[in-house]
């Protein structure tokens, strides 16, 4: 099935090209629009995707009309618009849902431009955006976002945004809207706030995307932010469904919520249509949402895709866990003997022998397996007794099911993409290569949270809160923490650091998702290298998994210090606040900035930096580890 993207069209392009000179190409060959009285701009303007001499300018009309709507725009050097430098006519409909999007071409590069749009006598607000900049530039300044759940909380993170004068770009790693129900994942906290999710039921449909893209575009922080700074974007997997991968969703059944395809298909013409961004170039897959922005010579940001490409479904540690057998000797079918000799195993066929998941007695400090064929075969059959279980072979597991190498987060043309970018960034001489990317890609294992916290802590949420409880059962195995991250999939990682290496690249990643801060080292598993430094954002609004165990604030701590001393690679965790990062890059330094706001409950809060972390480039292909400044 193809997704039809007609609301950034050839026509629209042209305009913008050739509208500068004065004469517009929608002149008197085209039949006259009446355009529409009742217009206005309920949900803003936009700007984004910028190259050195282009960038996406974006609005929606909102009208009673049924037929196209003609729409004005301008783009000048100074906000009272006395110098306009494009200007030009397009239309929209119902079919782009009366969005607008003009692909702006011809600017100067590193330049601050201003824009607006006007139906009737209805003008929007202006807006401000930026160009990429010169070769010659010494300083680039990046916010990084991720996250924001509507009924969570207010925006104030888009808010202190605008509060930056010297911002290139805003980088949003995805989570950009939710597709939750009123009564879903945020429900009961949007109640108490007015902030319900509308419509009210789980997004399936391109109306429902649509209508959840509006709500949140109405919110005057989000709408603030845009109109100041280009924004950069992709979709991680709440813009389609939570746990997404490239022919499915973990929460998606096509019993009861339709054809996977076509929900898809339906989030992506809406994401299109909402967002910023170009549409993709001809024979470019809409799904393949990979590209790469030169800022000056100090950094190049790499977007990498990790959902809908190419991923392969994520591993369940329930459901595809590999458990502890013995073998067993069927030379007598009727009474098969468990074979504790290595040497006596390897003389009989392999017809012969079966391996046994085998349960063990737990109930004694030393858990003891069960040999008894007849009772294994009665346990199987009517359930474990109290005090039994099987025991996981991690070892096993880890590398046959984890460590599969067929496993996907970007595939093949993704990844032959990505070495050819990086290698043509350290061709050019830039210093930094960022790797835009949606989950953490630092290994990262569970320490067991159940010893951990004091009993009296967390009492209530392992009582009441079935998912709480088996998510906190479940780190006394040590495996990662987070498997749909690339932790899931460690041998699509190591392709990855390969593909660093082999490139000098100079790699920064920088990370959403986890809705908490990580300063991160990145080694190569096979031989400890250093590959990289990873900066993982917190999130606008959406909750941190371990407020869901409680607001004592040694939760927290207990977490946060677990962590760290769990996994050496991770620098700095931060499991309790909100906010962004400030990431300032020159030549040979990068300094990320976590910045936190006190509070998204209510519109009166305060920012302040909660940690700033440096790090140097020592020498091509190496990079030092994340240092605090103090």
């Amino acid at each position: 099935m193809s997704m039809k993207l007609s609301h950034l069209t050839r026509r629209q392009t042209l305009t913008a090209l050739l509208a500068g000179s004065g004469t517009s190409i929608l002149g008197c060959a085209e039949p006259f629009i009446e355009e529409p009285t009742d217009a206005t701009f309920l949900h803003g303007v936009a700007s984004g995707d910028p190259r050195i001499d282009a960038v996406i300018l974006w609005t929606r009309v909102t009208t009673n009309a049924r037929t196209e709507v003609p729409v004005h725009w301008a783009i000048a050097q100074d906000p009272e618009f006395s110098k306009v430098v494009r200007f030009g006519k397009t239309q929209t409909s119902a079919s782009a849902d009366f969005t607008v999007k003009i692909d702006v071409q011809e600017l100067k590069r590193g330049e601050i431009y201003y824009y607006r749009f006007k139906v009737g006598d209805k003008y929007s607000p202006v807006g401000r955006t930026k160009t990429l900049p010169s070769s010659d530039v010494e300083k680039i300044s990046l916010a990084i976002v991720s996250c924001s759940h509507y009924a969570f909380g207010y925006f104030n993170v888009y808010r202190e945004l605008t509060r930056h004068n010297d911002l290139d770009a805003v980088i949003h790693l995805g989570d950009y809207i939710y597709e939750a129900g009123a009564e879903g994942y945020g429900g009961e906290i949007g109640k108490t706030l007015g902030r319900q999710h509308q419509p009210a039921n789980e997004l399936l449909t391109l109306q429902d995307y649509r209508q959840r893209f509006a709500q949140y575009r109405t919110d005057p922080d989000l709408q603030a932010a845009h109109a100041s700074t280009p924004f950069i974007t992709i979709w991680d997997d709440h813009e389609t469904a939570d746990n997404a991968w490239a022919s499915g969703a973990v929460y998606h059944d096509p019993k009861t919520k339709g054809d996977w395809t076509e929900r898809r298909n339906a989030a992506l013409q809406a994401y299109y249509e909402w967002m910023p961004i170009r549409d993709p170039e001809p024979g470019q897959l809409f799904y393949q949402l990979h590209r790469t922005y030169d800022f000056g010579t100090i950094a190049s940001l790499h977007i990498i895709e990790s959902r809908l490409t190419a991923r392969s479904q994520q591993v369940s540690y329930s459901k595809d866990m590999v458990y502890k057998t013995t073998p067993f000797d069927f030379s007598d079918p009727k009474n098969p003997k468990p074979i504790r000799n290595e040497a006596y195993l390897a003389t009989l066929p392999a017809a012969l022998v079966r391996y046994v998941k085998t349960p063990f007695d737990m109930r004694g400090d030393i858990p003891i397996p069960i040999l008894d064929y007849g009772q294994i075969e009665a346990f199987s059959l009517n359930g474990l007794p109290e005090g039994f279980d099987y025991s996981p072979d991690l070892e096993t597991f880890r590398r046959d099911v984890l460590g599969d190498e067929n496993r996907q987060m970007l595939g093949a043309r993704q990844e032959a993409w990505l070495a050819k970018e990086l290698r043509d960034s350290r061709a050019k001489n830039i210093s930094w290569q960022i790797l835009g990317n949606q989950t953490l890609m630092v290994r990262m294992d569970a320490p067991y949270l159940v010893d951990a916290f004091p009993e009296e802590l967390i009492a209530d949420a392992k009582n009441n809160n079935p998912y709480v409880r088996d998510w906190l059962d479940v780190t006394r195995y040590g495996l990662p923490i987070n498997s749909d991250s690339w932790d899931g999939y460690p041998a699509a990682r190591k392709r990855v650091f390969d593909i660093a290496r082999s490139t000098n690249a100079n790699l920064l990643v920088v990370a959403g998702d986890t809705h908490n801060f990580w300063a991160n080292e990145l080694h190569d598993e096979t031989d400890g290298k250093r590959i990289g430094v990873e900066f993982g954002t917190s999130s606008v609004t959406s909750m941190g998994g371990y407020e869901w165990l409680g607001d004592a604030p040694e939760i927290f701590s207990i977490a946060e210090q677990k962590m760290m001393e769990k996994n050496k690679a991770v620098r700095f965790f931060n499991a309790r606040d909100r906010g962004y990062i400030h990431l300032e890059l020159t030549s040979d330094k990068a300094h990320a900035n976590f910045i936190k706001v006190d509070t998204v409950r209510s519109r009166k809060y305060t920012a302040d930096r909660l940690k700033r972390f440096t790090v140097t480039i020592d020498s091509p292909g190496n990079i030092s580890a994340p240092e605090e400044d103090r």
